[in-house]
């Protein structure tokens, strides 16, 4: 307690002010804000009386610039540039600070205000499992819908940009509706990455017909032979690869793509990846 009355009496006695320290630690005010709003008040000058030097200052979200001066500490560099404090702006380093050269001064603008805004809330999503069912497979028992809430935030800037926003009240205008999942566990898992890829190569290869069958020893959408099915495990899902769904395809593909990439598909394969 006794340092900080120190320091105070000491940025009060370089802005010149006719503040006591008793009205600055009044609750409410800090030594930042009497030191910067005195020498308004009572007309104190600065102490000037250093040696001259540069020093950057940067008030708010304004540009900084480089300044010779003679001021002796941060104080006495706002009051000779006669940039005043608001009750909740501040200075760093500290208004007592002992300027030196090249040393970096910025002000800090801070604002609070109250907003309202009405804004959506996200539906929940809950998943029931079906063993009958197989994997990848999910049907909609009930389908989610979004609900809307007006809601007031305190909301702090500084220098122009927000640094809290804090919810005060709520107002829950239209409930959300839970959407409501049946997801298949049955079989092996599936795994669909690069789903946009084995499109166009299907594209390429079958004409996206995932289930055909030509006769020509070649079946489904990417027109696996049967020993390649067999050798990456399709027989999880289906004896032959037109009878497995689009995503059992993609998944025995990507098994073959970890080992080979998109080799065994040739230029279609080239030309999707590209």
């Amino acid at each position: 307690m006794k340092k900080t009355l120190i320091g105070l009496a000491l940025t009060l006695s370089l802005v010149g002010s006719s503040t006591t320290i008793a009205e600055a630690i009044t609750p409410g005010a800090t030594a930042t804000t009497a030191a910067a709003t005195a020498g308004s008040s009572t007309g104190a000058a600065a102490n000037l009386s250093a040696k001259a030097k540069w020093v950057r200052l940067k008030v708010g979200s304004t540009k900084a610039t480089w300044i010779k001066t003679r001021a002796v500490t941060v104080a006495d560099l706002l009051l000779d540039r006669q940039v005043s404090l608001g009750t909740e702006d501040y200075a760093k380093p500290a208004l007592s600070t002992v300027l030196k050269k090249k040393t970096k001064v910025t002000v800090y603008r801070v604002a609070t205000t109250t907003q309202t805004l009405t804004e959506t809330i996200p539906f929940a999503v809950t998943k029931i499992a079906n063993n009958r069912l197989r994997r990848g497979t999910v049907n909609v028992i009930t389908a989610g819908q979004v609900g809307s809430a007006e809601r007031t935030y305190t909301i702090t800037t500084t220098n122009g940009k927000t640094t809290a926003k804090v919810l005060v009240s709520e107002n829950v205008l239209v409930a959300p509706v839970t959407a409501v999942h049946e997801v298949g566990t049955k079989g092996k898992s599936l795994n669909t990455a690069r789903a946009k890829m084995w499109s166009k190569i299907a594209k390429c290869e079958s004409g996206g017909r995932w289930h055909i069958s030509t006769g020509n020893g070649y079946y489904g959408g990417l027109q696996f032979n049967l020993a390649t099915w067999r050798s990456q495990g399709g027989r999880d899902f289906a004896a032959k690869p037109h009878k497995a769904s689009k995503a059992e395809q993609i998944t025995v593909a990507n098994r073959l793509y970890t080992k080979r990439g998109v080799k065994p598909w040739g230029g279609c394969g080239q030309k999707a990846t590209r």
